[in-house]
């Protein structure tokens, strides 16, 4: 099991050195990058290898992904620090499509970069948000993607606080797409009246998403669980009571 957590939520403590620095002293042995924080592969690797941190995941947008020499550099970067897995996290407002046949179009750009991750031995998976769970000519976004792209080239990184934060029941899509989960991001959405200095989030457990139920229920389902926090007001409070709900519930 790999408890890992995602560099974005620590973007405001810091630069690089700074974010796993602070996860190490919290107890975490995993993170989750964004791209390779802007370090060429061999210093991306040194750095996580000086602060004793492995990378469970990256998390890479579609620009870069697309670019040949962008993609190389991930692909190196993976390779030198033995990391599995590259993510798809993001869609600016103007590329999130407005017809089921513009999701379609996506999964096959997302298939044609899954064949590319596939041959460098690696694999591609997309991360979700709210949006993909609003319907689009009679089927959601996110089963159009995925009707487009197979399971074999695309995966799935599930946050699960965005499918209920949509207003879905998370275990019924994780069961859906069961063939595709590589990882579940783990973020909970505050109590009514709370975390409005947080953008509506809180520390894991502490919510209305459920991970006191979800994560035993998912410990046979997956064995790569990233913390996430857009905004975290503590930095190290939310990580310290996040990876003990995490410890609690998966060990």
């Amino acid at each position: 099991m790999q408890l890992s957590v995602q560099l974005y939520s620590l973007r405001a403590i810091g630069d690089f050195d700074a974010q796993l620095a602070l996860c190490k002293k919290v107890g975490y042995t995993h993170v989750e990058s964004v791209a390779t924080h802007g370090l060429a592969p061999a210093d991306f690797a040194a750095r996580l290898s000086a602060h004793g941190l492995a990378l469970s995941s990256m998390h890479a947008g579609i620009v870069l992904l697309e670019d040949a020499a962008g993609r190389q550099k991930l692909i190196d970067a993976c390779h030198a620090t033995g990391c599995p897995l590259i993510i798809m996290p993001w869609l600016p407002m103007g590329e999130r499509a407005a017809t089921g046949a513009g999701w379609q179009a996506l999964g096959k750009r997302l298939a044609a970069l899954g064949e590319i991750i596939n041959a460098a031995g690696l694999r591609l998976a997309y991360h979700n948000h709210e949006w993909e769970f609003l319907s689009y000519d009679g089927k959601r976004a996110i089963e159009w993607i995925f009707e487009t792209a197979p399971a074999a080239l695309v995966g799935w990184e599930a946050d699960l606080g965005w499918v209920r934060r949509a207003g879905q029941a998370p275990l019924e899509w994780v069961e859906r797409y069961a063939d595709r989960l590589e990882s579940v991001h783990a973020k909970d959405i505050a109590l009514a009246g709370q975390g409005r200095d947080e953008d509506g989030w809180c520390a894991l457990g502490e919510g209305i998403v459920g991970w006191n139920e979800l994560l035993p229920a998912l410990r046979s389902r997956c064995k790569l669980f990233v913390l996430e926090h857009d905004m975290p007001k503590d930095h190290e409070a939310m990580l310290r009571t996040s990876l003990a709900c995490m410890k609690r519930h998966l060990s």
